[in-house]
């Protein structure tokens, strides 16, 4: 009798589980396993990969002056590798004039179009193709608009019939939206800053000016 209430003891204190409640558990332990491999491989797979690397420097050569302001002046250039004719925004940065202020401030003008343009990419927005700084100047490399300005072609050509003042109009508009959806005002829009290829194509250009609008 002793022995019977003993094993009575032992199967509730310590029941053994029946077989397919085994199996159970270790079907929902494989589970679990996978479960957490793949969280595991999820997180790996959420980690950033590295930047691409910068593209090697632009090799050109300056050729006429094709425009002049305030900042310094705009040469027409070559891509020395790739025969693309290019514009070139120039500062010149003389001996003994290094420190002074208007220069100083042309550069550092230059150095906020750089940031601004570098990082914008549309049909109407003229493009940013590098920088090269030398001992006595910085120069800004752009895409090179054969057409000229607006002010230009008035001037060549008188006014503009009223299809083309929509087309361009279209044009500049869209530049504009873009340039607002990026939240940068480009504050210096005239006919001087406006391009135009030989395809009739609108070129927002000279972001000097400009600023990007940073919400508080």
């Amino acid at each position: 009798m002793q022995d019977f209430f003993g094993s009575i003891r032992r199967s509730i204190v310590f029941p053994t589980p029946p077989s397919h409640a085994t199996d159970d558990g270790r079907r929902f332990t494989g589970i679990a396993n996978k479960i957490g491999s793949a969280i595991r491989k999820s997180r790996i797979g959420l980690k950033s990969p590295p930047p691409p690397p910068p593209p090697p420097p632009i090799r050109w050569r300056k050729g006429e002056l094709i425009g002049s302001g305030a900042f310094g002046r705009v040469y027409m250039g070559m891509n020395l590798d790739s025969g693309e004719l290019i514009a070139v925004k120039q500062v010149l940065i003389e001996p003994g004039f290094a420190f002074k202020e208007n220069t100083q401030a042309n550069i550092r003008e230059l150095e906020e179009e750089v940031k601004l343009l570098k990082n914008l990419k549309h049909p109407n927005i003229v493009r940013y193709l590098g920088t090269a700084r030398e001992e006595d100047s910085l120069n800004i490399l752009l895409e090179f608009v054969p057409g000229g300005s607006i002010s230009s072609l008035l001037g060549k050509f008188g006014s503009f019939p009223e299809s083309v003042i929509r087309m361009y109009t279209k044009q500049i508009l869209e530049g504009l939206e873009y340039l607002h959806n990026n939240r940068i005002i480009h504050r210096d829009i005239k006919g001087a800053n406006i391009l135009v290829d030989n395809k009739g194509c609108i070129k927002l250009a000279d972001f000097g000016a400009s600023r990007k609008v940073v919400e508080l």
